[in-house]
Parts: structure tokens; sequence; C-alpha cells
């Protein structure tokens, strides 16, 4: 980004044509000060899309922390299109008496600010109510193409809600809250480590867009130490070899309790290195049974990129059989929930099913396949950059800058010779499970 450049000039009496000269003579990424002659410390300030009127001045007294005066303070007074360089005048007169009875105009006018916003949002029930309004058109997180997705805006407002009401704080004033209360609140889920970092994260995120659309002044998020914060969850490095995976693929089979959806599902996640909401919500009319593709729009992926699987010998037989099982449909959910229809969400119990049924103990997760796809091919000798563009990675050493833009294109026969290489791998290990 480049840096703005500061230009001082005066000081000179402003007068009107003054202003319109310092208008067209504006540059961008260039800030030009204008002392005014006939009244000390304010200012024209020219930006390359705005302008102000400014005044500073110094806060009468000392400092008792270090015995010096108070550094220099600024307040804006206006725009020049609707406060003429006399009225300007006069309110900087106003102002500087004021500072020399011992007034601090910065103060007064940030008070001013903090009570006019904490009059507009009224309390934070109502806010919560404009939010749930405005969270479903704003953009997804992460810097991601579209719109926030229903799941998403669900959870937000959970958690959101959840976090002022554990403050005691639904009928208070939305200017109200302080880091006092959310610290208050973040006590209450001591031993709760994800509630915490949930709710602090939610309630982080309504505020910004408070702030945003001047509901309130400040983020009473930012308060709170950076030391009390919740911490990010450690990152999880686990993997699994074939053997276990192997196992794992046999437990699902034997599983009691659960439908052949969930079967396929699971299996599903091991034979295909994509994320749980990519399979759950995968669609026929984005799968290619002849061509062994499976496509997805930047709407239905994790950093809003297009991406396409090649889908490997085990994968195929997973989505022929649903295929002919539910009428060889062209469009729907692939794999949807048996009672209701839509998106399976029961991992909890799912997975409880699935470790009764295995004969050893294995401390698994969903996310860990992809973990283990790339560790068991790159230990085959398999090009990191091939494994980046399957795992649909954006941000890696392989895929940034010039290089990256080839490489997503690219390495296509690389990328099915992998995932055929996994498959491999996998059958042998089921077929020795299954012997």
């Amino acid at each position: 980004m480049s840096k703005q450049e500061i230009v001082r000039l005066g000081p000179v009496k402003i007068f009107k044509a003054t202003i319109e000269a310092a208008w067209r003579a504006r540059q961008p990424l260039t800030r030009t000060i204008i002392a005014d002659a006939e009244c000390r410390g304010l200012a024209l300030i020219v930006n390359a899309q705005s302008m102000a009127w400014r005044f500073e001045y110094k806060p009468r007294g000392v400092d008792a922390h270090t015995g010096k005066r108070f550094a220099s303070r600024s307040i804006v007074l206006g725009n020049p299109a609707s406060l003429s360089v006399d009225e300007a005048r006069l309110q900087a007169n106003q102002h500087k008496g004021g500072a020399k009875k011992g007034d601090d105009p910065a103060e007064k006018q940030k008070a001013k600010l903090a009570e006019d916003a904490r009059k507009r949002a009224g309390t934070l029930k109502r806010l919560l109510e404009l939010y749930s309004e405005a969270l479903p058109k704003r953009k997804k997180m992460r810097g991601a193409e579209g719109l926030l997705s229903s799941k998403t805006v669900t959870e937000e407002l959970m958690h959101t809600r959840a976090a002022i009401v554990a403050m005691g704080a639904i009928d208070r004033p939305a200017g109200d809250v302080n880091g006092v209360d959310i610290k208050r609140m973040l006590d209450g889920q001591a031993g709760k480590a994800a509630t915490a970092r949930h709710r602090y994260g939610a309630l982080s995120r309504f505020y910004d867009w408070a702030v945003e659309e001047k509901h309130v002044a400040i983020n009473p998020c930012g308060q709170v130490a950076k030391t009390r914060r919740p911490r990010p969850p450690n990152s999880r490095s686990t993997h699994h070899n074939l053997l276990q995976l192997g196992q794992l693929w046999i437990a699902i089979q034997a599983a009691d309790g659960l439908n052949q959806v969930h079967r396929d599902l699971l299996h599903f996640l091991i034979a295909v290195p994509c994320r749980r909401g990519e399979a759950t919500r995968m669609q026929w009319e984005d799968i290619d049974l002849a061509g062994s593709t499976w496509a997805m729009s930047g709407t239905q992926t994790k950093n809003g990129d297009p991406h396409t699987f090649y889908l490997n010998a085990l994968a195929i037989d997973i989505l022929s059989r649903r295929h002919e099982e539910m009428g060889q449909p062209k469009a729907g959910l692939v794999l949807p929930a048996p009672r209701s229809g839509k998106p399976i969400d029961t991992f909890g119990k799912i997975k409880k099913s699935v470790d009764a049924a295995l004969k050893v103990k294995l401390d698994w997760r969903l996310h860990d396949h992809r973990r283990s796809f790339v560790t068991a091919l790159a230990e085959a000798g398999v090009h990191e950059a091939v494994l980046d563009a399957i795992l649909n990675h954006r941000q890696s050493a392989t895929r940034g800058g010039v290089l990256g833009v080839y490489q997503r294109a690219q390495r296509w026969p690389d990328q099915v010779q992998a995932m055929q290489t996994w498959s491999d791998l996998l059958s042998k290990q089921i077929g020795a499970r299954n012997d």
C-alpha cells in the first residue's frame, strides 16, 4: 500500500476561493493541510476524496503521569460544503475558549458521539434484530466471494445472542456494554474453551458491524486484555496410516445403527480428500460419472474458488451404486439425510457407532482424512504442488504468485494419477481387512 504524502501550507487567510482552489488542486495519495491565519489552530484538510475543517488545541493543565503539558489534540468541525469558513472560525474560537477554562473539546465530542450512537442503537435486543436482517446480506468471511451461508448466519446469531444473554445485557443500551461485562461472560465459561471462543468471536463481529453502521462508537471486545481473550485451538496434526484407514473402513461397514447413506458418506470422505461440508452438500448435477469428475462452483467451496475432483475407482463405485439405488437422478443431494432429505449433520452419533465397531483404539476425526491423504501420497513420491491442487489450497508455497496461476490450470493428469494411486493403496488395505 502506498504511503500518503502530507503537504502543509500557510498560515494564510482562508477564503471561499481558497477552498475551491484547494479542491481543484487535490492529488491522489496526498493530504494537504492549510492553516488559517485568522484563527490559530484552525486548518482546512484536503484529501483526494474529501475536505474537512479541523481545530487543533492543547488541553489545559499537565499530565499527572509525566508532569508535562498534555499533547495537542484535534477535533473535526465539519465539511466546508455545509460549514462556511466564518462558521468554522466561530466554532473553533468557542472550543478555544472552552479549552482555556479547562474543558476538553475532543473528549466532549467523543462523549456526544457515543451518546448519539447509544440512542440510535437502543437496546441490544433491538440491535440484534437489525443484525439478523443484515447478516444474510453480508459477504463471506476470509475474503471469499458470495454471501454468508444460512448455516453460518444461524450459528453467528446463536453465539451472539448466547453471549449477550450470558452478560444479562439483552435489555441494556448497546453502547453500555464494556470490557468488564465481556470478561465476566468469558469467566463464566471457564473450562469450556470452545464455547468461550465462539461467543467472543461472534460478539466481536457483531460489534464490528455495529461500529461500521454507526450504531455504537466502539467495539467493547477490544477492551478485554489480549491475555484474557479466548485462545485459538491448537492445530490438530493427527493423521492415520493406511493400515488404520483400512481398519476404519471396515468398522464403518460393520457399525450398527448406521444407514447405508451414512456408510457411503464416511467411505467417500476417505476415498476423496474433500471437506465434510462439501461432501454433505454434493449435488448430482455436479457429478459426471462417465468422466469421473466432481465439479464444484465457488459458492460450494470453503475458499470461494471453483474446484474439480477426479473421482477414483473407490469413489465411482460408491456414487454409481447410489445413482442406481436413487433412480438415476439428474439433480439434488447425492447423500441426503435418510429422514429429512437435508444435508447430514448428525456426525456425533455417527462417530459413536463407528467407534463401537472399531476393534482397535483410534482417535479419528473426519478432517484427519485430508492429512492422511497428503502424508501417504507424499511418502509415495507425489509432488507437493499436485497435492495442493487436489486439496484446493489457495494459500500455499506452491500456488502463490505467477506459479500459482499455472499450477491451478495444469497438472490435471498428475492429479488423476495421484487420486487413482490413493484408491489402489486403500483398496489393498480394505481387501486385506476383508480376507
